[in-house]
């Protein structure tokens, strides 16, 4: 007997461990993959190279992709050729399969408040569940000492102000930091983060120290990039990121 409650609080039992298991979401498919889950079929977003499957090493060898460049919905015919389906979920509903041909599951991702560590630990409790191995300890320890670091340098510059953000319809908008895992993670950690809201993009907006602007080849004077890389929910890809960060707010305002 197989049993699972997912981030909805949703109990889904079956007479034996899923072994053909669909992923319907890009952000799901990248985090399940980072943590040992290989599918039979995937959603790939518009480009099966983009930076949060890469990231992780994801292979789309031998898997069967789920969704198209124009359509991100999932093919119902390739289905109900699985043991189980893995949606994203905010804790609520599922985001792509209201009505699935199958069982189904949800990973909550990039729901409102939610930390790396909370993210970390509910694919880690699904992965397990699905029969993989945990992370490897070097790479959670690389990710504890990032963290640290991150820790560390906000009680060095406790008065710097910090901000991503995309540049929309000629505008600069700062984020909601409540809307990605980092930024929770960050503020946890000490981080001071500028509230979301628009201004002018060809300036850094007055009060932020240090902005990160999503790259799309615009170019934001004094602002530093960030990619989808900070999609790729990896403890290793984490480590990396996040010391880089530190290193950053360590350093000299923009």
């Amino acid at each position: 007997m197989w049993r699972y409650t997912d981030g909805r609080g949703v109990t889904v039992t079956l007479p034996r461990r899923p072994e053909r298991v669909a992923v319907v979401d890009l952000l799901a498919t990248s985090t399940l993959w980072a943590a040992g889950v290989r599918p039979v079929a995937a959603a790939m977003g518009e480009d099966p190279a983009d930076e949060c499957l890469s990231a992780v090493g994801f292979d789309p060898l031998g898997v069967a992709r789920l969704d198209t460049v124009d359509d991100p919905s999932p093919d119902p015919s390739l289905l109900r050729q699985v043991d189980l389906v893995v949606d994203r979920t905010h804790g609520e509903g599922l985001q792509r399969v209201a009505d699935s041909p199958v069982p189904a599951v949800g990973l909550t991702l990039k729901a409102p408040g939610q930390s790396l560590d909370a993210l970390f630990g509910e694919v880690a409790a699904l992965a397990a569940a699905l029969g993989c191995a945990p992370v490897p300890e070097v790479a959670r320890a690389r990710y504890r000492a990032a963290k640290w670091r991150v820790r560390e340098a906000a009680l060095w510059r406790p008065d710097r102000a910090v901000a991503f953000a995309f540049v929309r319809h000629g505008s600069l908008a700062v984020v909601d930091p409540d809307r990605y895992p980092w930024l929770v993670t960050l503020r946890e950690l000490g981080v001071r983060l500028a509230p979301p809201g628009r201004w002018p993009a060809d300036r850094v907006p007055a009060g932020v120290d240090l902005l990160f602007v999503f790259d799309e080849g615009i170019d934001v004077p004094g602002a530093h990039l960030w990619n989808d890389r900070w999609h790729a929910f990896d403890h290793a890809v984490y480590a990396d990121l996040l010391t880089g960060f530190a290193d950053v707010l360590d350093g000299e305002p923009c």
